[in-house]
């Protein structure tokens, strides 16, 4: 099979990728699962956290128990 028919191309037509385009800068893109976006937006902060203080930092997601922590790893002790 050739490459060309294994490429499916994401819009139909050129104007349906610039309406994605516009809708996407207006903030108007698709729905986002709300626990990935607070997946994506605690591991965004934690590097931010690395970069500001410097240190390894950890995430911890525990929706169910209502537990979203930041912290920074403890250096180990032998």
């Amino acid at each position: 099979m050739a490459i060309e028919r294994q490429i499916k191309p994401k819009f139909k037509t050129k104007n349906d990728e610039i309406v994605a385009g516009i809708r996407e800068a207006a903030g108007a893109g698709p729905p986002i699962d709300p626990h990935m976006r607070v997946k994506r937006l605690t591991a965004e902060l934690a590097i931010a956290m690395a970069l500001a203080h410097g240190g390894d930092w950890r995430v911890q997601f525990e929706p169910e128990n209502g537990v979203v922590m930041i912290a920074r790893r403890l250096p180990r002790t032998p």
